[in-house]
């Protein structure tokens, strides 16, 4: 029996489990198949769970496939209990330098935790400017996050493996809009911090280096779009900067615009509206420039809500009237990827009823603006189609909170239970966020034992 405290290191490079390579199934983090593979040398349930600190029952479901480990605290534990170069996890740098790096083709590396929020520099959104009128300023690293050593990666990047990227961040981007970021964080974290490692790689022509460049940075913002999701601002942040990164050293204007549209949605969220305004109109320079109407509708609906927020209802009924003009004239067929989303009948009415609602939170435009927010929600929430599960869950929250607003406490009611059960069904911190707004403006009618009791059920959300 093997009584070892720790596997041998080589095991994690030249292993194999029928016949598959250790290192992909660390690479994939399948924790089932790297415990069968610890349990053919010798290892036993008991010392699995001596090593990781899981529970023997646990260990013996994660190892039968019934159940998976998704957790970064729980992998990190795993890996670091047997032993595991994070980085072969996707969880840190790889323990090995990288053989022959090229830092013409390699990301900016930074030291910073990804989940330290580089918002908390004073520089942070000059920076971010100065990509947007092209220049690559000396203090970037530091907002970008981690890329790992990947091992296993193609010794010829061909536009075969770009289709592959391309079809992944489709992918994950559809699970995460119908799901929540919970959904596919991890896994699209995964194949990220695998597939960054072609960057270092040979290519088969300039054209496949650009295509790579371009599907790199598309995934980085489907992963911070995810981790946004999930309340991980300070990666989201991160994560997004980097696909600025890559999409400013090709000079893709839609990617760049993309970017800065998801970074001040992840500013908005936290009520930093003048951050989120200035991030909008740096992405609004670009989405002209490249001539795109659709990129530049995107940005002038979002700078409604800036605008919103601070309760400026002129400019918001302006920048509504402007993004709505220009998806009048827009080429559908020309919407770049991120932003197809807003082609969806329901989406210019879903983002209103939440600008809407967001206006009328203010006393001074509560009785001109909550009607309107309330039929624009609704209207969104009827022509919603399938695979926008988040995006309707949203839209019922605006309703609750609107009928709050217009005190129609029997439809609050109705539409704050909606809510609650839409939002247990998916894995959407942001949704739980936004249910915490019902519970402040319900604070007036806390004797109307319907709202009364959807702010109960709200209080035993999981937050954060």
């Amino acid at each position: 029996m093997w009584n070892s405290s720790r596997p041998e290191q080589h095991w994690w490079q030249d292993g194999t489990l029928d016949s598959r390579p250790i290192h992909e199934i660390l690479a994939a983090r399948d924790i089932g198949a790297v415990f069968r593979f610890l349990g053919a040398r010798g290892w036993s349930r008991a010392a699995l769970a001596a090593a990781t600190g899981l529970a023997e029952t646990r260990i013996r479901q994660i190892r039968a496939g019934t159940q998976h480990v998704e957790s970064y605290e729980v992998l990190q534990r795993i890996a670091d209990g047997l032993g595991v170069p994070r980085g072969l996890m996707g969880l840190a740098y790889a323990n090995t330098p990288d053989p022959d790096p090229d830092p013409r083709k390699a990301p900016p590396q930074s030291p910073n935790n990804i989940n330290d929020d580089p918002a908390a520099y004073d520089d942070f959104v000059g920076v971010l400017a100065a990509l947007a009128v092209g220049t690559v300023p000396p203090n970037l690293p530091r907002l970008l996050p981690h890329t790992p050593i990947a091992v296993g990666t193609p010794p010829v990047v061909t536009l075969q493996h770009v289709e592959v990227l391309r079809e992944i961040s489709a992918r994950h981007r559809h699970f995460d809009a119908d799901h929540g970021g919970g959904s596919c964080r991890d896994s699209a974290v995964a194949y990220l911090n695998w597939a960054a490692g072609m960057l270092t790689g040979h290519f088969a022509n300039d054209t496949v280096e650009r295509a790579l460049k371009a599907g790199l940075s598309d995934l980085y913002q489907v992963v911070g779009w995810a981790c946004h999701d999930l309340g991980d601002h300070g990666a989201a942040r991160r994560y997004l900067a980097c696909g600025l990164a890559l999409a400013r050293d090709i000079d893709d204007l839609l990617l760049i615009a993309g970017s800065f549209y998801r970074l001040g949605r992840v500013s908005i969220h936290q009520h930093r509206a003048a951050e989120a305004l200035k991030l909008w109109q740096l992405g609004q320079i670009v989405a002209q420039d490249s001539g795109n109407l659709v990129a530049v509708a995107v940005l002038h609906a979002n700078e409604a809500w800036a605008y919103a927020q601070i309760g400026d209802d002129a400019r918001v009924c302006d920048s509504l009237a402007r993004a709505e003009s220009e998806l009048d004239r827009a080429d559908s067929d020309a919407a770049p990827g991120w932003a197809q989303f807003f082609l969806a009948p329901a989406d210019i009415d879903g983002l209103a009823g939440v600008i809407y609602t967001q206006l009328a939170a203010h006393q001074q435009h509560r009785t001109r603006y909550t009607n309107t927010a309330i039929e624009r929600s609704q209207r969104a929430f009827n022509h919603r189609r399938t695979g926008e599960t988040r995006s309707r869950t949203f839209d019922v929250i605006s309703m609750a909170n609107a009928h709050l607003l217009d005190e129609d406490l029997t439809n609050a009611e109705r539409y704050g239970h909606l809510a609650l059960d839409m939002t247990a069904a998916i894995t959407s911190v942001r949704a739980v966020d936004r249910l915490l707004s019902f519970t402040e403006l319900a604070q007036p009618h806390l004797a109307h034992p319907g709202v009364a009791e959807v702010v109960a059920r709200v209080g035993l959300l999981p937050t954060g």
